[in-house]
Order: C-alpha cells, then structure tokens, then sequence
C-alpha cells in the first residue's frame, strides 16, 4: 500500500512508486488516486506536442530548466512508444534530460501501449500524482502528431505545438487540425534555413483564423542554444494568466474531466470484452465476418450486454 504522506511530502522513493501503481491501474490505484483527490489545483499543467524530429525533448528540458531557475517545482511526463514485446516504454526516465535531472527536476516515461492520440491511458492519473506532490508544473511530452493525437488538449491546460522548418509536417499539422488546438506555438531549430519563413506561414494562417479572445503567439526558439526559451516560458507564463479569466480555467477543468471519463468508460469496455466477454465478442465477430450482422447492430448488441449488467 502507498504511504499517501510520502506522496503529498514529494518523498522520490513514495512518488515512483505511486505513478509505477496509477500506471499499472486496478483497484490500488483508484484507492490512492480517491487519497488525493482533496489535495489538487496547484499544478499549472503544459502539453509539449510535434511531429517526430522537432526536438521535443530538448526543448522541453530547456524550458523545464527555465521554470527551475525561477523558483518552481518541475516535472515532465514524457510518453513513450510501447515495446511491442514488453509494453513498456522504450526510452528510461534516466536516459534523458540529464541536465533537467541534475538540477532538480523529475521525469516519468509512461508507455503508450497503444492509446489513441500519443497519450498513455494514466497519463491523466499520473498528472493529479504529480499535482498532489507539490509540482508547480507539469510538462507532458507527446509521442508526436496525427490526425487522431489532439488528445493532449484535453488533458492539460496550454498547449505548445512545436514545429521546425523543412519537415513539411506543417501542412500536414494544419491538415489535421493540430494547428487548432495550439496556445503557443515554437518554431524549434531557429538557426535552420527557412525559420523565419515557417513563423510567416504561421502568423499568416493564425491572420485568417476566426477572431479569438486568445491568439496564440510564434516564438522562435533554439532548444540548443538556449535562443527564445525564457520568451516561452513567457508565453506560457501569459496564457496561464489568461485562463484567470471569469470561467475559463473552471470550463477547462470540466473539459479534461469529460474527456477523462470517456477515456475511462473505454478502457473498461476494452478490458470487459477482452475478459470476461471474450467469447460473447468472439461470437458477435464472427456473425459479423460472414455477413450475418452488421458492424452498427453488432456494436449495439455489445454495448446493451455490458450495460444490461452490474459491476
């Protein structure tokens, strides 16, 4: 059993074993997460998200170490692919941000295991972890971006989308509506050729976005070199204090509530049909695979028998 006062004290030993329990799941975790619940709000919360290749991590640590030098307390969450063999993260929680270490910071690598959207199902979990502790701020670094990996906004409060020039991945961002959900954007490698053009792209279509109460400033950055991160840190900084506005940080706390219980609901409807419903899916599958049902009924029938039944 997790000794709740470790957690709430931010004791390191107390802490990796409470996120190893909320990312495993099951009964203890919902036990201790209920422990917490009364101690939350105090961590401001920033999603790190781009295409593969833009420097996530570098920047993240940079920022991480910013944040440290001005007095917070910091964690960064970073989500990990799966072993396909292990399940678990394939990148250790030591092997990166040596510097952000050295200076104080935590880093959990949480495994995807197949989640939609970039995100490990506990990340949400491990976020009130990490709340409760004490951290004053929490960096979740996302696997990368899709047309389906817009999750994180729905999980944390400001949302850096990290972009580079030359990938083409711009394109295929604002394709998929990435560009949408972004309250800063950093335009990461600034010493690479066409930068500056990558931030004119960007202002240029934020121009012909509908008119916003937030507009979601470019800043260009070099996690390297340490160019541009204390801007945005500033511009994190600035629409934190935006979302102190009559409302807005009590509908984004509803926002990532909904979305937490969606993603819930699914997991157990995953766990229940690849559990004690096997055979019933097997069943539904196979009607469906001569024909005999469609794939709509068949998924009604499914839902009707796991809602039919307590527990």
């Amino acid at each position: 059993m997790i000794d709740v006062a470790d957690v709430l004290a931010g004791d390191a030993r107390g802490l990796a074993r409470a996120l190893t329990v909320v990312e495993r799941g099951g009964p203890e975790a919902e036990e201790l997460l209920g422990a917490l619940r009364g101690r939350l709000g105090g961590a401001r919360t920033v999603g790190i998200t781009g295409a593969p290749g833009v420097g996530k991590s570098t920047l993240a640590q940079a920022l991480g170490i910013a944040l440290i030098g001005a007095g917070a307390r910091v964690a960064v969450l970073a989500v990990d692919p799966s072993s396909p063999f292990s399940g678990g993260a394939l990148l250790g929680d030591r092997v990166r941000m040596p510097d952000f270490l050295e200076r104080g910071g935590v880093v959990r690598s949480m495994a995807t295991r197949g989640a939609l959207g970039g995100l490990a199902v506990a990340t949400s979990d491990a976020l009130d972890v990490l709340d409760a502790a004490g951290f004053d701020w929490v960096l979740v670094e996302t696997v990368g971006v899709g047309q389906d990996e817009v999750e994180i906004a729905g999980e944390v409060e400001t949302v850096v989308l990290v972009m580079v020039a030359g990938l083409g991945d711009d394109v295929q961002a604002a394709k998929a509506g990435v560009m949408e959900i972004a309250d800063v954007f950093a335009v990461n490698k600034a010493d690479r050729p066409g930068a500056e053009g990558q931030i004119a792209a960007i202002e240029g279509a934020l121009a012909m976005a509908p008119a916003a109460s937030w507009r979601p400033p470019v800043i260009r950055t070099s996690a390297t070199t340490g160019e541009g991160v204390a801007q945005l840190a500033a511009a994190i900084a600035d629409h934190q204090r935006f979302l102190e506005g009559p409302g807005l940080r009590e509908e984004a706390r509803r926002r990532r509530a909904r979305r937490r219980v969606e993603r819930l609901v699914a997991a157990l409807v995953r766990e229940r049909i690849g559990g004690p419903e096997r055979a019933a899916f097997a069943l539904v599958l196979e009607e469906v695979g001569r024909g005999a049902l469609d794939p709509y009924a068949a998924a009604r029938r499914l839902v009707k028998g796991l809602c039919g039944e307590d527990g």
